[in-house]
């Protein structure tokens, strides 16, 4: 038996333990990053059937909008909110009628999470008291999950949230314990467990995950992803790094291949089965022509239209290559919705 054949079938022996519902072990995903050449491609058939088994052929996709901008007191050597870099990020902070707009906009695109993102440390009282009429109408309404990435909540403000229609905080650990303190020394990595903890304390559902590509290594990302099994986030976000100029890691870094890319994706689909993974910032830019690929290495949703203070591709662009795929997608109604056939590039199908 060739080492190819003998990595194939390792692949599909580790599948059908997942696929019978037995949690993969750290040496067994080790071994699943190791995988290299044309064996990819068996990696990433086999974490598709994964994700079709304990997830669902349909697809998810959620959108974001940055209601506080910049002038962040934290040092994230990713972020170009931070106040530490120089960026050309200026600061700005939405109307409750403009959050109205971007939720009515995210909905109409199909997204079935809306959530508002703050730069800073943590959400004071008085920007709790502002989102507040915001989370309580959407969540009143019914249309959309609220959801909230506002940074470090203190004690009882998880449960303010909660109470005021908030389903769902973001709250990224970013990348391993190790390799944390390379990326942000003004809070620490037991800082980011700790919201989450009172997050899901609380009762919220739980949407964390990291960011690739900021010169971590295997070890880091596989301590990451079971550390996030462990915690049960709910959703397991993975972003790929954007190099934005004047952050740390615009010249320290070099940028992921679309393979590297997938290959992340389909190692974290066996080791988080039955999570909803979702790919969100870097995609275009990392993934390039293989965005579509996405799904077939194990994704189970995205982030549609804009990022923070980075361009997505438009809502039109998403939908057309859903309809491409023949693959459904799913709203908060939980039922089951065709990407529309006309866009705003034309009829699908019509000649150019």
């Amino acid at each position: 038996m060739t080492n190819y054949d003998q990595t194939t079938a390792h692949i599909a022996e580790l599948a059908q333990s997942v696929l019978a519902g037995k949690p993969i072990t750290r040496d067994d995903a080790l071994d699943l990053t190791r995988v290299e050449g044309e064996a990819l491609y068996d990696l990433f058939f086999w974490a598709n059937k994964v994700r079709i088994k304990h997830v669902g052929a349909q697809v998810k996709f959620c959108s974001i909008v940055a209601s506080k901008v910049g002038g962040c007191p934290e040092d994230c050597g990713f972020c170009s909110q931070s106040g530490h870099f120089k960026t050309g990020v200026n600061t700005n902070k939405l109307t409750v009628d403009q959050m109205r707009e971007a939720a009515a906009q995210a909905t109409a695109n199909g997204a079935d999470s809306f959530g508002l993102v703050n730069s800073g440390r943590g959400p004071t009282e008085a920007e709790l008291d502002w989102m507040e009429p915001f989370f309580r109408e959407t969540a009143e309404a019914g249309k959309i999950r609220p959801c909230a990435t506002l940074g470090e909540l203190q004690p009882g403000q998880a449960e303010r949230l909660r109470d005021m229609g908030v389903l769902r905080i973001n709250h990224n650990l970013e990348t391993s314990r190790r390799h944390f303190p390379n990326i942000c020394s003004t809070h620490s990595y037991d800082d980011r467990l700790t919201t989450i903890r009172r997050a899901k304390e609380a009762g919220l559902s739980i949407c964390s995950g990291g960011i690739f590509g900021m010169g971590e290594d295997w070890d880091d990302r596989l301590d990451m992803a079971f550390e996030l099994r462990d915690l049960g986030a709910d959703v397991v976000p993975i972003n790929f790094l954007n190099r934005i100029e004047g952050t740390p890691l615009y010249d320290r870094v070099g940028d992921l291949t679309p393979m590297q890319a997938l290959q992340i994706i389909s190692v974290y689909r066996f080791i988080l089965p039955d999570r909803e993974l979702k790919v969100a910032g870097g995609r275009e830019v990392i993934l390039r022509d293989m965005q579509s690929w996405m799904f077939y290495a194990g994704a189970s949703s995205f982030l549609i239209g804009n990022y923070l203070t980075t361009f997505g591709r438009t809502p039109d662009h998403d939908h057309q290559m859903l309809r491409d795929l023949g693959v459904p997608f799913e709203m908060f109604d939980e039922v089951e919705h065709e990407a529309p056939a006309t866009t705003h590039m034309g009829p699908v199908g019509a000649a150019t």
